[in-house]
């Protein structure tokens, strides 16, 4: 007889099993539970503190870094401080070079060095610990994607601007360790959660406030002025677009001794205003629409005195008060034409210094008046030619050539009118015009100058120089396609004198200060060393003389688009661009005085602005210096077209991950 086996320890050994099976399937709910809080809790928090740091990266890597920090702080689940000694600050090279000194002092004072396109070393990085060690936190601003820790990067494009090199990027990671249950032992999860935010600071093209004045000074007071009694400066609306000024000065100079917008005594009317459409102040023109006029400036973001900004003179800003607004710099302008300008500058120098002075593939040596080099035919005249214009242009055919070429410091002491389509024209020397210089349809002139004594490239004095004029009245009759003209001035300045007039229709000077002084990249600050300050490309037009002067402008109605920009309208818009810095360059305007465009001096300090009497002066144009004064005892009105000027752009935030 075969005895029944004892199955009473296999029943007790499977429950055990079960038991044990069903409290790790517990403890691991649980712990992903736990897990799944903890993630959530740390990437609201995450979020809000990326979104409040991206929001202040106008002001600097570190002024990103540490508003995070303290929002990360304030709103923090499990620690209200990181734990002590644990803090790092750092950039984000390899190796990374750690400073010792606390960065977020002073969170109310911009950064002293911003955060540069592609280069690790000027970013900036928090590293610490909280909770005792329970949490592991890093910020970052100058942060670049894909990031190899983070599979989820893979594959996915939306890097930021490459204009931007991760500049425009902050990201908040926050790692935090908690002690589980049974999953570990099970090998189902780690006790370790880790999230990352990631905040993108988006600049956004806008027509609504195109600066009629834009200036550049980044720490002096005194930026804004209007000198002698009853002047004024006045930016008014364009149809439904109001009128702007916009100050990037911190005002954090520790010898100011005036506010950053000072306004002299007026007998009547605020003596600096910026209009809206629907202003009620007599010296703001009708328009139509409601949006309010604005002075933007960037010292009000760090709670400055009212009296630190505004004189207490009458200086009204219109319908609304001066705003806090981040710094716009030279980077919109040098976006749109610095690649341009430089490229026209290296041309220009190569065929006025190049082969001997002689015009580019004609023999180097001579005394020929007439060759041809490179597909061209060219007339030249020689300094002895040039001595005697009369006999010169005696000889039939010069005056209609296509192409002159003169070889000389050239005077116009005749009346000289070239009346070719679509001519070329170079001076290697000094132009000065006491009697009338006309070139009816002008694309390219170009002016080698003077680099010494008196260094003044183009002088009317006296005389009259038009370019581009034709057969209308005025500038504002040469519009549309296939009338820019690229004028270049190598050496020296540009003199108007009283008496002289000039009609430049359509047309773009560069004042090149003796070639290569364009800057590399975009977006430098103002310069401030002397040797931009002995530059000799600056303009001065004095009062007396007849100024009639507009931009390239053969896009209408529109602005244009980048691609017209970089190759068919590299200049649409563009009236002036110098990089000379000091207070010479001045403007004297009177009631003959138009000019229409966008006028760029980054380094003027001051650039000098006149009425020149009591006739008010409208100028359809935009100003971009360091500085300026107003001065002349007169109203002067700024009214620039949005759509013929360089818009500013708005930031906006947004988290990409």
């Amino acid at each position: 007889m075969t005895r029944r086996r004892d199955e009473r320890g296999v029943v007790l050994a499977l429950t055990a099993l079960m038991i044990v099976a069903i409290a790790t399937l517990v403890a691991l709910v649980i712990d992903l539970g736990q897990l799944r809080s903890d993630r959530r809790t740390n990437k609201a928090v995450a979020d809000v503190a990326a979104r409040a740091g991206i929001a202040r990266l106008p002001f600097g890597p570190w002024a990103g870094v540490c508003t995070a920090r303290r929002y990360l702080l304030d709103s923090a689940v499990g620690f209200s401080a990181f734990d002590a000694g644990t803090e790092t600050w750092s950039n984000a090279a390899v190796p990374a070079v750690v400073t010792g000194t606390n960065p977020c002092t002073n969170t109310l004072a911009p950064d002293a060095n911003p955060c540069l396109p592609n280069t690790p070393s000027s970013w900036a990085k928090l590293q610490a610990t909280a909770g005792g060690g329970k949490f592991t936190i890093e910020i970052q601003s100058g942060y670049a994607m894909p990031d190899a820790r983070f599979p989820e990067d893979t594959g996915r494009a939306d890097v930021g601007d490459p204009a931007a090199g991760s500049c425009d990027n902050l990201a908040v990671i926050v790692t935090q360790r908690r002690a589980t249950l049974f999953a570990p032992v099970g090998g189902f999860l780690s006790g370790t959660s880790k999230v990352r935010s990631v905040g993108r600071l988006n600049a956004v093209e806008t027509l609504d406030f195109v600066a009629a004045l834009q200036l550049l000074e980044l720490h002096k007071c005194g930026v804004l002025q209007t000198g002698g009694s009853n002047t004024r400066v006045i930016a008014q609306p364009f149809g439904t677009y109001p009128g702007t000024i916009q100050i990037d000065s911190a005002d954090d100079s520790g010898s100011c001794p005036q506010p950053l917008i000072n306004g002299q005594a007026t007998s009547g009317g605020p003596s600096i205003l910026a209009c809206s459409a629907n202003s009620t102040n007599p010296d703001c023109t009708a328009g139509t629409g409601a949006r309010q006029s604005r002075i933007g400036v960037y010292a009000l973001n760090f709670a400055r005195p009212p009296g630190d900004i505004a004189t207490a003179y009458p200086s009204t800003y219109g319908d609304a008060p001066a705003l806090a607004s981040p710094r716009t710099g030279r980077k919109y302008a040098d976006k749109r034409y610095r690649a341009n300008v430089a490229a026209l500058d290296a041309q220009v120098k190569g065929i006025v210094t190049g082969n001997s002075g002689q015009p580019p593939g004609c023999p180097a040596s001579g005394s020929y008046n007439s060759c041809t080099g490179n597909g061209l035919t060219w007339v030249v005249a020689r300094q002895t030619d040039c001595n005697n214009l009369t006999a010169f242009f005696a000889v039939a055919g010069r005056l209609t050539a296509q192409n002159v070429w003169f070889a000389c410091d050239l005077n116009v002491n005749i009346p000289v009118a070239l009346t070719a389509l679509s001519s070329y024209v170079v001076v290697t020397g000094q132009l000065r015009v006491t009697s009338t210089f006309a070139i009816a349809d002008a694309r390219k002139v170009y002016i080698g100058g003077q680099s010494s004594g008196s260094k003044i490239g183009l002088d009317v004095s006296g005389g009259a120089f038009s370019v581009n004029l034709a057969s209308v009245a005025s500038c504002a009759l040469r519009t549309g396609a296939g009338h820019s003209t690229r004028m270049v001035i190598g050496n020296g300045s540009y003199k108007v004198g009283s008496g002289g007039a000039i009609h430049l229709c359509q047309t773009f000077v560069e004042l090149a200060s003796g070639w290569d002084k364009v800057p590399a990249t975009d977006g430098v600050p103002p310069c401030q060393t002397a040797a931009c300050s002995n530059y000799t490309g600056t303009i001065s037009i004095s009062s007396g003389s007849t100024v009639d002067w507009s931009a390239p402008n053969e896009i209408t109605g529109r602005l244009p688009t980048a691609s017209e920009l970089a190759t068919t309208n590299q200049f649409e818009d563009l009236a002036l661009w110098t990089e000379a810095g000091g207070n010479t360059n001045g403007i004297t305007g009177n009631g003959t005085t138009t000019m229409a465009g966008t006028f760029f001096m980054p380094n003027a300090d001051a650039f000098n602005l006149a009425g020149g009497g009591s006739l008010p002066v409208y100028l359809s144009a935009q100003f971009i210096a360091t500085t300026m004064n107003v001065t002349g005892g007169a109203t002067v009105n700024l009214v620039p077209n949005p759509l013929d000027s360089i818009p500013t752009s708005i930031y906006k935030t947004l988290l990409v991950r």
